[in-house]
């Protein structure tokens, strides 16, 4: 078995980026990237890396690392949830919106509770209470940390 490991990896070595890609099986994540470390969150499930909290993300250097990151790996949906983070941060929220929603239509949970976060708070959308709480919904049930708390204080569906 370890021989065939060491065998695929030198195989892998020898491949451009994209051959590497497609040779790599879909449910191993991408290795650790500069994206995961100034972007990562630390309440996702799905980080690679201990993260970064939200007021120190270094948004310019957070979107630089974390494009080359969904260049790599256009697939890792990670990628796509913190390039969107980034971009919130940078305050391009336009942007912000259309990774969140790329990670989100493939079912990642921070995109979707934090899709959540936007549409409850009217940021870059009009506000809208009943597509906050389907976000937050959808991210609470795949376990997403936040998103419980985000829904039970959504004053549309809050229980007085």
């Amino acid at each position: 078995m370890l021989r065939s490991a060491a065998a695929l990896v030198a195989v892998l070595l020898a491949l451009p980026v994209a051959a590497q890609q497609a040779a790599v099986p879909a449910a191993v994540k991408a290795p650790l990237h500069a994206c995961d470390t100034l972007a990562g969150n630390p309440i996702d499930p799905g980080r690679v890396g201990p993260g970064v909290a939200t007021a120190s993300v270094r948004a310019e250097a957070a979107i630089i690392a974390c494009q080359d990151a969904v260049r790599l790996y256009p697939n890792e949906l990670r990628f796509q949830f913190q390039l969107g983070r980034a971009f919130r941060q940078a305050n391009k929220v336009d942007d912000a919106l259309r990774w969140y929603t790329a990670a989100a239509d493939n079912g990642y949970p921070g995109a979707l509770n934090s899709l959540g976060v936007m549409y409850s708070a009217g940021e870059g959308v009009r506000a809208d209470c009943t597509k906050a709480a389907h976000y937050f919904t959808l991210a609470a049930n795949q376990g997403y940390p936040a998103a419980n708390d985000n829904l039970r204080t959504l004053a549309c569906v809050r229980v007085v």
